[in-house]
């Protein structure tokens, strides 16, 4: 009569452990060399990414910092660039307003005559014209000097 309930069978031949221990023994024995090489393998396909990856990274930091420094270079010759154009607008500003002052001494001091009424018999178009190129050529010197003003405070 069996009872019922939960036991550990100790008959080593009616459990199967013999049978289930030569089925493990046989599976390794036939299996192993297989199961080992496939590991090898992973293994070494695994290494072999870890080390590309590796040089990989050496080589963009290489790469980084090559550009790194052209880039600092490129802004240093932009600042450069910046700084001679500014001077050359200087020069170019200077020339210009020595070349055209006396000019522009003449024609105020043509328009001072002819408010002074010296010269009364000027065309009304003539001084219009006088006094609009005159004062273009004030604006110009005016936004030259904001521009350079502001350009210097960069």
């Amino acid at each position: 009569m069996h009872e019922a309930g939960f036991g550990i069978n100790t008959d080593i031949l009616e459990t199967n452990a013999i049978n289930i221990a030569l089925l493990i023994g046989l599976l390794i024995f036939s299996f192993g060399d297989s199961v080992r090489t496939s590991l090898k393998s992973r293994q070494d396909r695994i290494s072999d990414n870890l080390d590309n990856a590796a040089n990989r990274l050496i080589l963009a930091n290489f790469r980084y910092k090559d550009s790194v420094e052209a880039l600092e270079k490129v802004r240093g010759k932009a600042i450069e660039l910046q700084r001679e154009k500014i001077n050359e607008l200087k020069k170019t500003k200077n020339s210009n307003f020595a070349q055209f002052q006396p000019y522009v001494v003449d024609e105020v001091k043509a328009l001072k005559d002819l408010v002074l009424g010296q010269y009364r018999s000027f065309d009304r178009q003539l001084i219009n014209r006088i006094f609009s190129f005159y004062q273009k050529h004030e604006n110009k010197i005016l936004i030259g000097n904001q521009k350079q003003t502001s350009a210097l405070t960069r």
